[in-house]
């Protein structure tokens, strides 16, 4: 493979017909011209130029390469100055991986935000379950990925941007708790929809209920935070869910929370990327202005 700077030698000499000055010109020494020139001529399998004791010429193999070699290093500039360009301003796609609770509820400000400051960035959302947002982030499919329950993991570069706190729902039209105020014994045997236990969420519940030897009547699992919420809402069981996510339902009325004496779960939520990430400007400030919310959720 050749040597971009080889060509760029080439050129030069080519243009000033002395590899003294062309020395002189790229900042090397007159031996590195000439090895720059072998090394071309044996790359080509041709001879590049004819020497005539200090004068040099082209030769027809010389004159065919030189048009292909300046357009090269033309088409090299440009390259360098449309990365520069893309670096320096807000323009392509952001591709953000995350689980389906995260994009609608956490995203959904500071994507609003993003999309109407910087309207030329297209912000490409996927949602997927947590192992698969990992796998996404160290391949590099994605720009950033957006769990709960963020872990540590090698390539990975991970930062807590927010937390939500857990909190006991219900329905006000089919009340399984009667109390305004409820102890943690309250929730034994309560009708209960979960988190699926397979997910991080899921895992805090089943561990804190665990741990508080609380033993709720779990009728139906799920990994999609909107399955959980209607079936609240028509009154099917009682629910831990993210304060975040049920804004609209609390001022609506079809769900209320119920204040839990002992239950105290915080829901961090993360932002990853793959170690050694290059940022463009897009990313770089798409990045500041979630890590800005961070202790503000």
């Amino acid at each position: 493979m050749v040597d971009l700077f080889y060509i760029k030698t080439f050129v030069a000499v080519t243009k000033t017909n002395s590899f003294r000055i062309a020395a002189e010109r790229n900042s090397i020494t007159q031996p590195a011209v000439s090895q720059h020139i072998r090394i071309l001529e044996r790359t080509l399998e041709t001879t590049l130029f004819e020497r005539h004791g200090k004068k040099i010429a082209l030769t027809p193999a010389g004159e065919t390469f030189l048009p292909y070699a300046e357009n090269i290093l033309k088409q090299y500039e440009e390259a360098k100055m449309r990365v520069r360009e893309t670096n320096n301003k807000f323009s392509g796609t952001i591709r953000i991986a995350t689980i389906y609770s995260v994009g609608l509820y956490e995203l959904k400000t500071a994507i609003g935000k993003f999309v109407k400051k910087y309207p030329d960035v297209h912000l490409h959302l996927e949602y997927h379950h947590n192992a698969a947002i990992y796998e996404m982030v160290l391949n590099r499919t994605v720009d950033f990925g957006m769990v709960a329950f963020p872990k540590k993991k090698n390539g990975i570069v991970t930062e807590t941007f927010v937390e939500d706190k857990l909190v006991f729902v219900q329905s006000p039209l089919h009340r399984i708790i009667k109390k305004k105020n409820a102890a943690l014994k309250d929730l034994d045997q309560v009708k209960f929809i979960s988190f699926s236990h397979t997910i991080p969420t899921g895992k805090t519940i089943y561990r804190f209920f665990s741990d508080k030897k609380i033993h709720p009547n779990i009728l139906h699992e799920y990994d999609n935070i909107e399955l959980i919420k209607s079936a609240v809402v028509l009154g099917l069981g009682c629910a831990l869910l993210p304060k975040n996510t049920i804004v609209r339902e609390l001022k609506d009325r079809s769900l209320e929370i119920v204040p839990v004496e002992g239950l105290d779960i915080q829901r961090p939520v993360g932002i990853l990327y793959p170690k050694g990430k290059i940022f463009t400007k897009s990313t770089r400030t798409f990045y500041e202005m979630l890590t800005s919310q961070k202790n503000h959720g």
